[in-house]
């Protein structure tokens, strides 16, 4: 074959990997950003607890103007809370059945709604950038609401990378300690590994930088932005990582690079049967969890 005719096919070649590249990051854009809360039935014993506990709508407004929803639920007469953050794609009834079991430990509870789910505005989540910011918010309605709280952030993936990189802002004193569970180390890692898995493509930075092109556009937001693991570098405030070590999802070597880049004091936690979201299948999850926190509550 002479070089002419090898240097067309070449060219060929490139192209037809370009448009399937641009194909691919174009549907990565929709099945990241795009809006799309999935449907769940909320068991009925955590429906009744919820009826059956001191619960009240909060509304704030984020610094950027959406309004923002979580319920208030204050069963026991200390100033201990808890701050739950959801994933992506849910809202805060995906927590109700951890909150019945932080309840039953005698923590005060404030579920949050993200922004662009539930009862809370917005059209897209941005995977901790905007969240984290919002936190601070939540965070400042119960130091200004109880003179004596002491809070713990618990996040469970999207809200676990939330939770990490609010210690990228001054938090107040009142924030005792961290916990999340099943965090990536940065959006860049997990969209690579979302690539990889999915699409069977193992060298997946051409299509990350198309994709960042449009996050950049439609979002005015990079990948540099999301980075947990690079927030904890300078983290002081005791954290607990958890992770399911089968999850497919967001691997679970993800949490060891978390615990690796945070300096400050820090517990790990691995659960080995456990996929995503799924820690707390081990019968001594809430048990772990609770003798964390009072070590610093």
């Amino acid at each position: 074959m002479d070089l002419k005719k090898t240097a067309l096919i070449t060219a060929g070649l490139s192209g037809a990997s370009y448009l399937a590249y641009q194909a691919i990051s174009d549907q990565l854009i929709e099945r990241i950003f795009t809006k799309r809360q999935e449907k769940r039935v909320v068991e009925t014993k955590y429906l009744e607890w919820l009826s059956s506990s001191n619960a009240i709508e909060v509304k704030v407004k984020s610094f950027d103007g959406l309004k923002l929803s979580a319920y208030n639920i204050r069963n026991h007469e200390d100033d201990r809370y808890i701050i739950m953050l959801h994933g992506v794609y849910s809202d805060k009834s995906d927590m109700y059945g951890r909150a019945m079991e932080f309840d039953k430990l005698g923590y005060n509870l404030l579920l949050v709604d993200q922004r662009g789910a539930g009862d809370s505005e917005g059209e897209w989540c941005t995977y901790g950038v905007k969240e984290s910011q919002d936190l601070q918010i939540w965070i400042n309605y119960l130091c200004q609401k109880y003179e004596d709280v002491k809070i713990c952030l618990y996040g469970v993936s999207m809200g676990a990378a939330a939770v990490m990189m609010s210690t990228a802002y001054e938090l107040p004193d009142q924030v005792k300690c961290l916990i999340e569970d099943c965090g990536y180390s940065s959006l860049r890692d997990e969209v690579a590994h979302v690539i990889k898995k999915d699409y069977k493509i193992y060298f997946p930075y051409p299509i990350l930088k198309m994709l960042e092109k449009k996050m950049i556009e439609r979002f005015g937001m990079r990948f540099d932005d999301v980075c947990p693991k690079l927030c904890l570098e300078n983290n002081e405030i005791p954290i607990l990582f958890i992770h399911g070590e089968k999850d497919e999802f967001v691997p679970h070597e993800m949490s060891v690079i978390l615990y690796n880049h945070n300096k400050g004091i820090k517990k790990y936690y691995s659960v080995p049967d456990a996929g995503h979201k799924d820690a707390c299948i081990d019968p001594k999850y809430y048990e772990n969890l609770d003798g964390f926190i009072r070590c610093y509550m």
